[in-house]
């Protein structure tokens, strides 16, 4: 931020990271082999909505090489808004690395196309039994937290487990201290 930022009360969007996500390749066997998480072959980009030309051509071009990209990994995409508005990018893939580099890809392409503003998060969905667990990696900050969704329609989620979830995970990836901003997402289309 510079001094005039400063002193007129403006403030910047903090950029987009997209390494982190990497840290899901070797984080999967602690997931699966003591936590008992286990792939559920879908993931996604959520990205703040954007009407002008600008936006429009990065996420074109970004949906081109991304489909493209799944077709050779044998998974496919999906591009959809949800009833917010807000603009997805969701993938399935059964095997999980390819579903974490094509996530990364979509990623990495908006913010090279300088659109890494409108990134909101990357979320991967896994089971255990009957529960579902949306891993949430959150772009501006850098950092992954978690999400159990007990029932959607009275939006309640396990607290405890994300929480037991995030303190037996701290080594394997870089998560979010801030529990006020673990956000839920409610509807999850992926």
């Amino acid at each position: 931020m510079s001094l005039w930022d400063a002193l007129l009360g403006r403030t910047r969007v903090p950029p987009a990271r997209t390494e982190p996500l990497f840290a899901l390749s070797t984080a999967i066997i602690t997931l699966e082999s003591e936590l008992g998480w286990h792939p559920g072959g879908r993931g996604g980009v959520v990205l703040r909505p954007g009407e002008d030309s600008f936006f429009a051509g990065a996420r074109e071009e970004t949906e081109e090489l991304v489909a493209l990209a799944a077709r050779e990994m044998e998974g496919r995409l999906e591009s959809k808004k949800d009833e917010y508005g807000y603009q997805w990018l969701i993938f399935a893939d059964r095997d999980w690395e390819d579903l974490v580099a094509l996530v990364h890809m979509a990623g990495q392409n908006f913010k090279d196309r300088g659109a890494g503003d409108r990134l909101l998060a990357a979320v991967f969905k896994l089971q255990k039994k009957d529960q579902v667990l949306y891993l949430i990696f959150s772009y501006k900050r850098g950092a992954f937290y978690p999400f159990i969704p007990v029932d959607e329609q009275n939006k309640k989620r396990d607290n405890a487990g994300e929480m037991r979830l995030a303190a037996l995970m701290e080594k394997e990836l870089p998560w979010e201290k801030d529990i006020t901003r673990w956000y839920p997402l409610w509807g999850c289309p992926v």
